[in-house]
């Protein structure tokens, strides 16, 4: 048992015994005389136990002081505890810190050394694959001068050939320049003489008369359809009209038109200074090209006939269409006869025609009654007139003259919309009018 716990359990007993013990004086009776041996035990014993008592409390009170030392002790060991438990737990941070940061630094370690590991094993290959190509460039090296030499005992070979070989091409090339002379004066003669041919045949083709059959063959793969809709108020006593007409494409080397008289279209030259409802117009070009383009405007001829009318074709409209235009006539006299054809294909034959000096522009074609009983095919309005080289002539006004045709520059325009219904074609109708009133009567 512990010591101070038994001193405690002492003290703890004596004050008991202390407090149950009664020190008040009793009155006793008077003892007799044999008594008095008694009553100096009690008070010996009385004083043994104050002497007791005495000891007990210089005990107590310095176990009081062995009590308050020790709590003192007990206060400053709590406090190296506390303290000691503090750095215990501060301690114990630090150390799963530092096992963590180990960790850590060795987990980064073993990525290092693979890294290490891996950088090692591919210097080592590169070390290895470098020996190889040492070796390799070794091996190559002494081929090389192995070549080299046999090269160098062939460059003077080639040397000794090179020099042979350079004066024989020195010969040759004298030879050659001698031979070159020969050759351009020969060439030179070819080229005249092929330019001479190509003129002659040229010349031949020009003055040879194409058959009428070919031409009017060719003509009905190249024509084009042109319609023209027209529309009138119910007050001007006309519904809408629609007039469909073959037409014929024609270049002068810089434009292309598609060429239509004037009666092959639903307006007449007394409809001049009307209006109308509205105005539309298409036009088909031969295949292969084969779909309807919106038509804007017709124009009238600048040099020509006013009851001519073009319609302008951009170059791209002109290169859609699989036929080449006509071209028009350079020298329209080169044949005594034209070729005539019908509009819409249903005839064509040749017509012997000559100038007329007091008529500039027409050519008065040969429409005597006597052809007719001979079967001759007879001329009419609206025909199409080609020269017999296969050029385009001019277009017949009536049955007697054909106007000709020699620019395809416009004039005066007849635009097919809106603007042009109300009031444009109606003017542009007018002007052509008074142009064709000016005209002689026997092209009327």
């Amino acid at each position: 048992m512990n010591k101070t716990l038994l001193l405690i359990l002492c003290d703890f007993l004596l004050l008991n015994l202390l407090a149950l013990t009664r020190w008040d004086k009793n009155e006793l009776p008077p003892a007799p005389p044999s008594a008095a041996q008694p009553v100096s035990a009690r008070e010996d014993v009385v004083a043994a136990l104050r002497l007791t008592l005495e000891e007990e409390k210089a005990n107590r009170e310095k176990l009081a002081q062995d009590l308050a030392t020790t709590r003192d002790e007990s206060r400053s060991r709590a406090t190296v505890l506390d303290q000691a438990r503090a750095r215990t737990t501060e301690l114990s941070e630090r150390l799963t810190k530092a096992e963590q940061e180990s960790l850590r630094l060795a987990q980064q370690a073993g990525i290092e050394t693979e890294r290490s590991r891996a950088a090692l094993e591919a210097a080592r290959a590169e070390a290895l694959a470098l020996r190889q190509a040492e070796e390799k460039l070794k091996k190559e090296g002494e081929a090389l001068r192995s070549q080299l030499t046999a090269a160098t005992v062939t460059a003077r070979t080639s040397e000794e050939r090179a020099r042979q070989v350079e004066i024989t091409l020195r010969n040759a090339e004298e030879e050659k320049k001698k031979l070159l002379e020969q050759n351009q004066s020969l060439s030179q003669g070819v080229n005249r003489l092929a330019e001479k041919s190509g003129e002659i045949t040229q010349e031949i083709r020009e003055f040879r008369p194409i058959a009428p059959n070919s031409l009017y063959a060719d003509y009905l793969n190249r024509r084009a359809t042109l319609s023209i809709m027209t529309e009138r108020t119910s007050a001007q006593g006309s519904g809408p009209r629609r007039r469909e007409s073959k037409s014929i494409l024609l270049t002068d080397g810089t434009r292309t038109a598609a060429l239509i008289s004037l009666e092959q279209t639903p307006f007449t030259l007394g409809d001049a200074g009307g209006s109308w409802k509205s105005l539309t117009g298409s036009l088909t070009l031969p295949p292969p090209a084969d779909f309807p383009q919106p038509v804007p405007t017709l124009h009238s001829l600048r040099q020509g006939d006013p009851r001519l009318l073009l319609l302008s074709l951009s170059s791209s409209e002109a290169k859609s269409s699989g036929t080449a235009p006509y071209r028009l006539a350079t020298d329209p006299f080169r044949f005594p006869k034209s070729l005539l054809i019908s509009p819409r294909g249903e005839g064509y034959g040749e017509c012997a025609f000559r100038l007329s000096p007091d008529l500039p522009g027409y050519l008065e074609m040969d429409s005597r009654f006597l052809n007719r009983l001979q079967g001759e095919y007879a001329p009419s309005s609206g025909d199409l007139v080609l020269t017999l080289g296969g050029e385009f002539l001019g277009l017949m006004i009536n049955d007697s003259y054909c106007a000709r045709v020699t620019s395809l520059e416009t004039a005066t325009p007849l635009p097919l919309d809106s603007k042009g219904a109300q009031q444009s074609v109606g003017t542009a109708l007018s002007t052509l009018q008074r142009a064709a009133a000016k005209l002689d009567s026997r092209l009327r």
